[in-house]
This record gives C-alpha cells, structure tokens and sequence, in this order.
C-alpha cells in the first residue's frame, strides 16, 4: 500500500413542452407562486433546484427549495430516453439548465449516463419541459459488479444485500471546478467516468482506471480550486483516502498517494464522501463496525463509525470524533454515510443499514465546528422528535449554495426533508404523501456534488 508523503500544491483560484413529461405537483403545499423566486425562464444565474431519483418508481424529481415546491416527472415520457431502466443518481448543473441522470445496469440495457436539456420550468402549474440531449452507454448489458467477496464473521457487523452489487452501478458524481468536466465513480469497478459537460460526450480521458486507486471509489471530491481530489474508498475494510492532483485542461487524474484512516493494526473502513473545509484540509467519515471476512490478519481492531479531518498536503489523518452507543452520545451513533460542514456546523447523516437489525431508525446529528480538531455536540434530530416518525436512514446530505438549508435524502423510508441551518429544524418533508418511495441521489444546484 502507497503511503503519502508528497506535497500537493493547491492553487487558490478561486423544445416544446412536454405533454407526456410535464406533471403537476405533488403534495399539499399551498404556499403562494413567486415568479422572482421560482423563474419559468432558465438563464445564466443560479437556481433554486435540488434533483433525485426514485429507485422503486423509476421517477425524476425536481424539488424547489425556495417556495417548497415539488414536480415529479415519469423519465420514459420523455423523447429519447433509453427505456425503464433503474436509476440511480442525478446532478443538476449550477444554472438549472441541464440534468445528469445516472442507470444501473441490466440484462437488456447498458449502464447510461443522460444528459437531459430543461427548456423551461413552470412551479406554479408544475409542469416541465425536458428534452433528451445525449445517452451515454458506458459498459455492455449484463456486465456484472466486480466487488470482491464478503462475509460477516462475527454478529456486530453484517453483510447486507445492498452493498453487493448486481451489475454496474454509476455513483458519485462530481464536478471539477473551472473546467469542461463531470465526474462519475463505478463503486462497483475500478472505473471513473469523465463526461465533458459541454459537449455532452465522454472525455477522452475517460474511462480511468489506475490499479490500487480507483477501486471502490463513491467519488472523487475535488476542492473549490479544483487542483486536489480525494476519492473515497466505499466498501468493506476500504480504509485509506485516496489523493489525485486534477488537470483541468483534459480531465486526468495524477495520483499523489493514499491516506489511511488509522494504521495497519487499527483503522476505520468503509467511506462515502469527503467533504473539503478549505483549499488543504477535508473531512471525511465511515460506516463500518467490526471485522469481516476481508479484513487482514495484521489487523487488531476497526474502528466503528468516526470521522476524521484530513491534511492533504501534510497526507495525514486524524480522528476527530469517536463513535458512541448511545443515542444521546456525543459522538457517531449509527453509520456515518454523509457529512456537510455549514455555518461553523457540521452535520452527520447517520444511517442504519450495516448492523444486523437494518433501517430501524436513523439519525442527523450537528456538531460546533468552531475548533475543526475538536467537535462539540449540539443536537441530534430524531424520528418521531425532529425527523418525521418513521424516519430511517438520512443516506445523503446536499447543502443549498447559499448554506440557509441542507437537503437531506431517505431512500429507505422515502422522505426527502430541508433543514434550515440557522435554527436546525425541519421546516419541510416531502414523503410518502408525495408519492415518495425510495428517493435517491439529491443535488442542489450550485453544489460540486
């Protein structure tokens, strides 16, 4: 295993409607249409957009943070899109006038990555015009995943089916900052995908594939200069961070090193996203519990869901917050899957899907980030209490640019909630009585992911 120790410079640079595709609003919310806030003509400033995917309906939503509103679209209705495929996630560009759908892969369809053109947008009636711009096949049907064999080995850390994958799955997508690309990881491979985003076409660099890196990877998270990514490694006993210097010019990816969370004897696994502070140092967090059949024999304990502050130049890091287990705890409760750093806060999805129970509740905790080497714990919102009762798993968190709310998205028990950063509250769930089942892969305009 590469250890790093190479400095990193870090540059501080800064169609018609469609009848079929267009539907109206779901759920009940009555609150007044504000051209100003909700535009109907897509232009060059930033919109009020967050996307996802349902993985149980197969339909793309359209949440507008703003005014609350919500637009659910059936994808096979619109001209050119590829058939009832499953998806998976979404991106939504900074100006609300392209979309990036991602597919899995089956035995009659390739894994794709769509781009879908918004012409216009209408919240008040709800009604949307979406256009197919291109479909990019990136494997073959039936192209199996190529994760390696797991099994729990002790009753504290299971094995669940969801982590296995069937086929080729496209996740985490990011955005290079000042530059022409797109960014898709296959966790299921060693592949990153490179979609130029203005062209609408794969990269010429695409796909990467670097031997000891890219395996495994839920992203490659980029800092806002766009010179450094770090790519997580999102599977079982994956303990190390991967460091990529990025070429804005072409898309390549340069290794740097790899940084693990802890030592060969002792160390965290199984991550989801990195999150950047500033230009040199990110958090990132992890899921894993206990042992499985794939941990090493050298290693004397893993350590449960923490969080750690990363130094990308020095290539180090350092565990800034234990787990605990107690709901009350300050620390890491369940699985750590997401993480956003807002206002001097940091907030923790915490999802339970790794130990044997699965999705029996779940959980965001907030934390004082005033000192980023010592977290102090606030709150942590609860089902039934702050999150809706019935509420599991909080899988993924997307920050508004603006930093007023944080979405955060439920695949497992279909809520999709915005909280509102200055009180920490939830002042909007979208759910089950919106025709929510399984929403996945949330995307607020203007973000890197």
């Amino acid at each position: 295993m590469k250890r790093f120790f190479n400095l990193v410079s870090v540059a501080a640079m800064g169609a018609a409607m469609l009848s079929g595709g267009a539907v109206s609003a779901s759920g009940n919310d009555q609150s007044p249409w504000t051209p100003v806030q909700s535009p109907n003509i897509y232009n060059n400033y930033l919109q009020p957009v967050a996307t996802a995917i349902d993985y149980h309906t197969r339909m793309l939503y359209l949440f507008n943070y703003e005014n609350d509103k919500l637009i659910t679209i059936d994808p096979q209705s619109i001209p050119g899109w590829p058939g009832n495929v499953p998806l998976q996630h979404t991106v939504v560009m900074p100006e609300g006038n392209r979309i990036y759908i991602t597919s899995d892969n089956t035995a009659e369809h390739a894994s794709y990555i769509i781009a879908l053109n918004v012409n216009h947008i209408d919240w008040h009636s709800g009604l949307v015009s979406l256009t197919v711009d291109s479909v990019l096949p990136v494997d073959v049907p039936n192209t199996p995943s190529e994760l390696p064999f797991v099994q729990p080995v002790n009753p504290v850390q299971a094995v669940p089916n969801w982590v296995i994958g069937r086929g080729t799955q496209i996740h985490g997508p990011t955005i290079l900052p000042y530059s022409d690309y797109l960014y898709f990881t296959e966790f299921t491979s060693n592949r990153v995908r490179v979609v130029n985003h203005k062209l609408n076409q794969l990269a010429s660099v695409d796909p990467i594939v670097i031997p000891g890196y890219t395996e495994q990877t839920h992203g490659v998270n980029f800092n806002k200069s766009g010179t450094v990514g770090l790519g997580t490694g999102y599977f079982f006993d994956n303990s190390v961070i991967d460091v990529y210097k990025s070429n804005r010019e072409t898309g390549a990816l340069e290794t740097v090193g790899q940084i693990m969370l802890g030592n060969e004897k002792k160390h965290a696994a199984f991550t989801h996203f990195v999150y950047w502070l500033d230009e040199r140092y990110a958090l990132t967090a992890s899921m894993q519990f206990d042992k499985t059949s794939l941990t090493p024999s050298s290693t004397n304990h893993i350590i449960p869901p923490s969080v750690w502050l990363i130094d990308s130049v020095a290539g180090t890091a350092k565990k800034i917050l234990d787990h605990t287990d107690q709901v009350n705890g300050k620390g890491v409760f369940r699985s750590a899957s997401d993480l956003a750093v807002v206002n001097g806060k940091l907030y923790i999805a915490e999802e339970d899907t790794l130990d044997p129970t699965f999705a029996n509740d779940g959980y965001i905790s907030v934390f004082d980030l005033s000192d980023r080497e010592k977290p102090r714990f606030i709150k942590r919102l609860k089902p039934g209490f702050e999150l809706p009762a019935g509420y599991t798993v909080a899988h993924t968190i997307s920050p508004t640019p603006d930093n007023r709310f944080l979405m955060v998205a439920s695949w497992v028990s279909g809520y999709v909630i915005k909280i509102d950063t200055a009180t920490d509250t939830v002042t909007k769930a979208w759910g089950p009585s919106d025709g929510l089942v399984q929403p996945h892969g949330i995307y607020a305009a203007g973000g890197l992911r």
